[in-house]
């Protein structure tokens, strides 16, 4: 269903890193093994506030364990954009940065919860309604964000359509503008008004 879909920068990158770390398949991406292969330390404290702290050397994510698993994995991956993608931290930082980081986080957040290439290798239930339901039971992550993943998929496939058609469009009119595909009518009123603009003052 999706054999249209074109992979981001983003998206290539984190399949080599996790490739690279020898995290293949959905069951691979358990918090723990995603944290340790990468040399990110966690910390499970009750009540605590979920964030990442990290410099060049070490990065820590700390994570709530009495939320429900799907929402741990979906703030895990969400952290863990910080420390791989973000220099330093956030504190002190001006309000539109820290805006900015937190949109990549959540970008980076549906590509590290269900990579496109673990995707693909599933054989994807045929009706599109069932899709969000089987990805969201097989990588763990809220409905919702499943739901939003495929949405994304789906949206960049149509884009990449569109694209292809305009491309096309414009393919057929750079033909038409070629004065060597024209008809003896068509070569006849050009030059006709090429004299015409010749003459005129």
């Amino acid at each position: 269903m999706f054999e249209a879909y074109k992979t981001t920068d983003l998206e290539n990158w984190l399949e080599t890193l996790y490739i690279q770390n020898d995290i293949i398949h959905p069951s691979d991406l358990l918090i723990d093994n995603v944290a340790k292969k990468l040399g990110i330390k966690l910390e499970y404290m009750e009540g605590a506030r979920e964030v990442a702290i990290w410099d060049e050397e070490d990065a820590i994510i700390f994570l709530n364990p009495d939320k429900p698993i799907p929402i741990i994995r979906k703030i895990f991956f969400h952290e863990l954009c910080h420390p791989l993608r973000h220099y330093g931290d956030q504190t002190g930082s001006i309000e539109s940065f820290i805006t900015l980081q937190e949109r990549q986080a959540n970008q980076f957040m549906l590509y590290a919860a269900m990579p496109y290439y673990m995707i693909k290798q599933l054989d994807l239930p045929r009706s599109e309604d069932q899709i969000s339901s089987f990805l969201s039971s097989t990588f763990y992550v809220p409905l919702q964000l499943a739901k939003k993943r495929v949405d994304q998929i789906k949206r960049r496939i149509q884009q990449a359509d569109l694209d292809n058609k305009l491309r096309k469009q414009q393919s057929n009119y750079k033909k038409s503008y070629d004065p060597s595909n024209w008809s003896l009518e068509t070569k006849a009123i050009m030059n006709q008004l090429y004299d015409q603009l010749k003459g005129a003052p």
